[in-house]
């Protein structure tokens, strides 16, 4: 019989090809991409990485699917003194958010499925932003 162990790779383009059925890739100026963004990216992408994955007879792991999101420009800043008068634009950041996590909640695949380890988190890198999205990825090995 032959193997049907899925890679990280192929589950990261099953994630890619939900959230790809959406509105959200008419959404958004950059792209869906697998592990990382276009390097210097300014556009709004979303980037699926993997956490964990195993080999099991249930395969399965855990992806993060990060949207990034420009800040927004000229904010008042309440130290005078701040270099960075940017701020996450949140709004923007629920709006995607909510697309992905209805996309990723609860879906049924041809040979997967998907459920919400965390429904979205924002996150400081510096002086970048980004809105966090925990998915658990489950798939039955038949091989087995």
């Amino acid at each position: 019989m032959e193997k049907t162990i899925k890679s990280s790779l192929e589950a990261q383009g099953d994630i890619k090809a939900r959230l790809a059925s959406t509105a959200l890739p008419s959404l958004i100026s950059g792209q869906i991409r697998q592990n990382m963004r276009v390097l210097g990216s300014t556009k709004e992408d979303v980037v699926i990485n993997t956490l964990i994955w195993d080999a099991d007879q249930f395969q399965g792991g855990i992806f993060n699917v990060n949207i990034h999101v420009p800040n927004l420009k000229n904010q008042t800043a309440e130290n005078p003194t701040a270099k960075d008068i940017t701020q996450p634009d949140i709004a923007r950041f629920e709006q995607l958010g909510k697309i992905a996590s209805a996309a990723l909640d609860f879906y049924d695949g041809f040979n997967f499925s998907l459920r919400l380890r965390s429904p979205g988190k924002l996150e400081n890198y510096g002086t970048e932003w980004i809105y966090n999205i925990q998915v658990e990825y489950l798939f039955l090995r038949e091989d087995i």
